[in-house]
């Protein structure tokens, strides 16, 4: 069944969100799919940003993080350190249509 991480970033959503899809969203979409990979949704929320991943399993995202271009992509965008991070096993996963957005 899939894994699913949630966390959360603090700051300015619109200039997190920028940072975030300018220099590190690039390198996951290019990488994350080799370590299990599946979907990613970022949300503007009161207070920063909220991202949910989607993965095959739990095993492959120490090295996914580990990565030298994702440590490179993570320092280029300055993000903060999450303010949460949670991990759940998917009771259930369903993607509809292309699941493209």
């Amino acid at each position: 069944m899939a894994y699913v991480t949630v966390h959360t970033l603090e700051g300015d959503p619109r200039e997190l969100l920028d940072r975030k899809q300018r220099h590190f969203d690039p390198v996951v979409r290019h990488l994350a799919p080799a370590f299990g990979g599946i979907a990613s949704v970022t949300a503007e929320t009161e207070t920063g940003l909220m991202i949910v991943n989607v993965w095959t399993s739990a095993e492959q995202v120490p090295a996914f993080t580990a990565h030298p271009d994702v440590q490179s992509a993570r320092d280029a965008a300055d993000l903060p350190t999450p303010s949460s991070f949670q991990r759940y096993e998917a009771a259930s996963f369903e993607m509809f249509g292309s699941g493209a957005g």
